[in-house]
């Protein structure tokens, strides 16, 4: 079976209109450059042909979240003893997703959304349960196999590390969402596979902090998808410590800066905004991101 990108505005079967073929893994397009040669690369369960055996991948690409059940978590729902326990409570509901959901729900017109990087999937759950049509991409195969699995309610419970180095078991908490309301690919943020203008929500979420091709093509790329009147909503972490052991203050003249420059205008943005992630069932990282939701002219 064979994918074409995008053919009004939906994936379909056949070829792309240049006659290129896309292979799929699992039944999940793979949208990259180069598609066979990145499947060997990365892809799950290579056999080499000739020799009849399982062939070592160069490089596994990871699910960037310890708990994929649960990976952007509200402060206030975590708590626990103690002055830190406290001090979470004390953040609130808040949190990027939260509130770049909320700036969706706000100001993108109807029509399409996208998750651009969605690891396993919890903008892309929200973007979907909010009834639109939401399409979702990550360049690990892993995290894009997972998320469809735990969103469509193929897989009702999964499994997350433990303080002593064991597993626990933990239940998808959500309903399943139709495959035709969601749907998947395995594609790179830098090389998006969709069309300038064919989404009335992008959303880059804890992407261009980690991006190998750089930020700004990343940012670039995904403003690009934004149709006019659209809405482009980003996160971005950073650590807030004086000492900047971790990262560095948020750059978030440069990100206006550079936001501004692609021809999109400043329709919201909030700093400190707290990212709980859960690395076992009691330990905890806490960062802190810079949320912006910016809309392009409608002209």
């Amino acid at each position: 079976m064979y994918i074409c990108p995008v053919s009004r505005g939906r994936l379909s079967d056949g070829r792309s209109p240049e006659g290129r073929r896309y292979p799929t893994l699992d039944g999940v397009p793979v949208l990259v450059p180069e598609p066979d040669r990145f499947l060997l690369r990365h892809g799950p369960g290579v056999w080499d042909l000739a020799q009849g055996l399982p062939t070592r991948r160069v490089e596994d690409l990871p699910v960037d979240a310890s708990d994929p059940v649960t990976p952007h978590l509200p402060p206030s729902a975590l708590g626990g003893p103690g002055t830190f326990g406290r001090w979470l409570h004390s953040l609130g509901e808040r949190s990027p997703d939260q509130l770049c959901a909320q700036w969706g729900a706000e100001l993108a017109p109807n029509g399409r959304a996208l998750d651009v990087g969605c690891g396993v999937g919890p903008m892309a759950r929200r973007m979907a349960t909010a009834g639109r049509n939401t399409y979702a991409f990550d360049r690990s195969p892993r995290a894009v196999l997972l998320a469809r699995d735990l969103l469509y309610g193929r897989l009702a419970e999964t499994h997350v590390p433990t303080s002593r180095s064991g597993l626990q078991r933990l239940r998808w908490p959500f309903k399943p969402i139709s495959d035709r309301l969601l749907h998947f690919c395995i594609a790179d943020a830098a090389n998006p596979p969709f069309p300038d203008g064919a989404f009335a929500w992008v959303h880059l979420g804890n992407v261009i902090d980690i991006a190998d091709s750089g930020a700004g093509s990343i940012l670039s790329a995904a403003a690009d998808l934004v149709q006019p009147g659209g809405l482009l909503t980003l996160s971005t972490p950073y650590d807030d410590d004086e000492m900047g052991l971790v990262g560095a203050a948020p750059p978030e003249e440069e990100l206006r800066e550079a936001i501004e420059g692609l021809g999109l205008t400043i329709a919201g943005q909030e700093d400190q905004v707290p990212w709980v992630i859960r690395e076992y069932d009691r330990g905890y990282r806490v960062l802190f991101s810079h949320c912006i939701a910016a809309r392009r002219d409608a002209r």
